[in-house]
Formats: C-alpha cells, structure tokens, sequence
C-alpha cells in the first residue's frame, strides 16, 4: 500500500470513530486528509469505497478473533485470562492513538453499528469473529478443566458465554457510564471474581 492510501485510510479510520460513517462526507475527508482533490480521488472514488477498506485494513485487524485460536495445552485458564484482558487494553491504546486519549469509547461501538447498516457484507465477519472468540473461551475452559484447574461439573459452553457476555456488558456500561477507563479494570475484577468461583 502506498504511503498516500494508507494517510487516507487512517485518517478516515479516525473520522469513521469519531464521527460515525453517516456524520462524515467526502470534502470532509479530503480536507481532513491535507489532500487535494483530484490526488484524493486518484484512491478513492467515494465514501463506501473508502469505508470498506477502512474496515479491511483496519477494523477488523484489531481484533485476535479474526481466525481460529490454538490454545496451547500447558497454558494455564488463569494465564490466558490474564492474556485476554491484557491484548484488549492493547486494542484500546491503539484506538486511543487514532481518536485521542480523551474519546469515551463510543466510537468504536458505533463503527460496528455501522458496518450492519451501511456495510451489510461485513456483519458476517463481525459474527465469524464473535463465534472465535467464543470458541476460544470453550477451547480455555476445557483446557482448564483438563488440567484439573478448573471444576469438572461445569457447562463450558455456559461458562464461555458468561465471559464473553461479562466482557461485552462491561464494556457498554464503562462507556455509557461515562467512565471508559475503568473498564479493563472493572473487567479484571470480575473475571477474578469468576475465576475464584468456578476454580477447583
């Protein structure tokens, strides 16, 4: 990728997250990017275009669940749990980098908002990456219970969703809270919460 398409990439990365896709028009891009015109339109011939390999190039690399997860067998539940929390305070710095330090967070629950609605070719991406990462949180389960860590007894498609959904969850109220920096730690103490509950 050129230097030029990539500048106009994440500079729409940036506008699409803080804006949302039907705030942000074409002059304001082309302004946005210190472009002219015509080297502008040289990439991109208008805002679906630019939209969708905004969400190829750079949506949907940040997450890890993109494809399936190995899980090594000698890694700890505990250990991956630690990993989880820690590569989603990574995705938010990088989120951070392209919106600001001082964004609420909303905007990257908007962009998905926006890929059902003006991307409709995406939202089976979105759900492939959903049903990843909830058949890594099985594949953990069952590594845990196999390494006499975790209780035997429990349903780990049940356990697997109660991590999922409790990320999700807290996420949303850190946001709408107002408070988005306490969500990795609000989601530390209940996933330990959790683990000291379903551990052996």
């Amino acid at each position: 990728m050129s230097p030029t398409k990539e500048h106009i990439i994440l500079t729409a990365f940036r506008l699409f997250l803080q804006k949302g896709y039907r705030e942000v028009t074409m002059s304001m891009l082309v302004k946005a990017t210190g472009l002219s015109k015509g080297a502008f339109y040289h990439y991109f011939e208008n805002k679906e275009q630019l939209f969708i390999e905004t969400l190829d190039n750079l949506f949907f690399s940040l997450s890890p669940f993109n494809s399936e997860m190995i899980v090594n067998p000698e890694v700890s539940f505990y250990e991956y749990m630690e990993m989880y929390i820690e590569n989603g305070q990574k995705m938010a710095k990088m989120i951070a980098s392209y919106v600001g330090e001082e964004s609420s967070g909303m905007g990257y629950y908007r962009l998905m908002l926006d890929v059902a609605n003006y991307a409709p070719d995406f939202h089976k991406k979105v759900e492939e990456s959903n049903q990843n990462e909830l058949e890594f949180w099985k594949k953990i389960v069952d590594n845990g219970i196999n390494r006499g860590e975790l209780k035997s007894e429990l349903d780990r498609e049940v356990l697997a969703n109660h991590f999922q959904w409790l990320q999700d969850g807290i996420a949303i109220n850190s946001i709408f809270s107002g408070n988005p920096k306490s969500l990795y730690e609000n989601l530390e103490r209940a996933f330990k919460q959790l683990y000291q509950c379903i551990k052996k």
